[in-house]
Parts: structure tokens; sequence; C-alpha cells
């Protein structure tokens, strides 16, 4: 077979909890802390694109698809079950405090969220 007709790899992330993904049967507002800036979800919106949406700036480097692990925010507790992905950029720790990837969270009830300023890279 000839390289030119091999399609290149492509990174694969797997997202097994679709409970996530169900659809909401009203508008559910999420209020962004400290600023106590709320807005209504729209249907299957993520926290990330609400937050984008508002103008509230949350690191990532891969645009909220779920592979850089970097859009981390504490939701109120009890925060939901982490989704596979979260538990694979997440630590233990993390997940017992409810830090959540916003890109992963589609809340079906009002939530509050503190976005998680990203720790300093050594240099």
């Amino acid at each position: 077979m000839d390289e030119s007709t091999i399609p290149p790899k492509k990174k694969l992330v797997l997202d097994l909890d679709l409970e996530q993904f169900q659809p909401v049967p009203e508008p559910v507002p999420v209020t962004f802390l400290p600023g106590q800036n709320t807005v209504v979800l729209e249907q299957g919106e993520s926290v990330f694109e609400a937050a984008k949406r508002l103008g509230i700036a949350i690191p990532s480097t891969c645009g909220g698809k779920g592979t850089c692990g970097r859009c981390k925010v504490a939701l109120d507790l009890p925060a939901r079950e982490p989704t596979y992905v979260e538990r694979q950029f997440l630590t233990r720790a993390e997940l017992g405090r409810g830090v959540r990837l916003s890109c992963r969270t589609r809340p079906h009830a009002p939530l509050r969220v503190t976005v998680l300023a990203e720790p300093p890279t050594s240099r």
C-alpha cells in the first residue's frame, strides 16, 4: 500500500458518559463566581461555551473539545459524577472538591461555577 493513500492518525477521545448529553427539559441558569455573572444555557450548551458567550475566559488549548484538561472549574457541592474524560485529567483530590472540566459540564439544574486559575508553570 502506498503511503500517500494511508490516512493520518487521529486522536480519539471516548466519552462514554452519554447522560450529560441528554436533553434538558427547561432552561438552566449558571452563575459564574466571583463576578455573579449569570447566563441561561442553551440546549446542549456546555459551561465552557456559556462562559465564552459571556466573555469569561476559561483556560483551554483545545477550544472546549475535552482533550487538554485545562478548563477546570469548581462546581457547587455536591457536584455531579465525573465523566470518563474528567477522570483522565483530574486528581482524586480535585474531584472530591467538586472540580470538573467546563467543556464536559452540561448541567440539568441551576449551578454556581468558580473558574479556577491555572497554576504557574516553572521555567
